[in-house]
């Protein structure tokens, strides 16, 4: 992502350089791919950070250089549909299947994924602190999610292991589940953060609220959270309204 920027602009002095002249390189990039500008621009970010650790400036000139308009699609979220192909194919006990359940019953992110481990168990809840907000995580241990903690059969540090006991990486771990999930049947793209998203759905769809979820999974952003519960919340009035006008299916 960055070569094209050095090939160009790298004999440049950088104490020259002006949030209107990196605004031109960005707009630029964004005629071909808005895509490509908003990556652009996220390390660009990174870049003039170090610059001024490296005390090549004063302030970075990225906070007046304008966001680009690229809006992600993100993560999907699993289905019902997902989870029950993915239970049928990955049987009771498989390393798959437990991934995904403790990702589904637990909501947590993928770096606090793969250091759960039995340290973490506290009676009848999982204690853990989130990786990227130091949230301290009091998660219950439903009955059926207890059912499959004792499924494992190793006495490794971390639940989800390799064959050799060590923790799996992030990156490693999710291209572990999207694999798992393609034999599986699945559509592509389903990761471990679409698990999170989907446990976030599975709440919001039980009548859970905001800060309920919240308390599970660990998120910061209420509005985050926020749009599952709307959605659930549609749907619910939804069906209660067609209900109300024509009667009960």
């Amino acid at each position: 992502m960055l070569e094209p920027f050095r090939a160009e602009h790298g004999d440049k002095p950088v104490s020259m350089i002006e949030p209107k002249h990196l605004s031109a390189i960005v707009s630029a990039v964004s005629l071909r791919s808005t895509s490509a500008a908003y990556n652009l621009r996220k390390r660009l970010v990174m870049i003039f950070k170090l610059a001024v650790q490296l005390d090549f400036i004063k302030r970075s000139p990225m906070p007046d250089v304008k966001r680009v308009d690229h809006q992600t699609k993100g993560y999907e979220t699993w289905s019902e549909e997902d989870i029950t192909k993915f239970r049928a194919h990955w049987k009771q006990g498989t390393p798959q299947r437990i991934a995904m359940e403790i990702l589904l019953y637990t909501g947590l992110r993928r770096a606090d994924a793969v250091r759960l481990g039995p340290q973490h168990i506290r009676g009848d809840y999982i204690e853990i602190t989130a990786q990227k907000t130091d949230a301290d995580l009091s998660i219950p241990i439903h009955a059926d999610f207890r059912a499959v903690l004792d499924t494992i059969p190793h006495r490794h540090m971390v639940f989800i292991a390799t064959a050799y006991g060590a923790a799996r990486s992030d990156k490693a771990f999710t291209n572990w589940i999207i694999e798992a999930a393609r034999d599986a049947g699945l559509p592509p793209h389903r990761s471990p953060h679409g698990l999170r998203k989907a446990t976030c759905r599975r709440l919001a769809e039980a009548g859970c609220s905001v800060w309920q979820i919240m308390a599970i999974t660990g998120h910061r952003d209420i509005k985050e959270v926020q749009k599952y519960v709307e959605a659930a919340n549609q749907k619910k009035l939804a069906k209660d309204g067609i209900n109300m006008t024509y009667g009960a299916a």
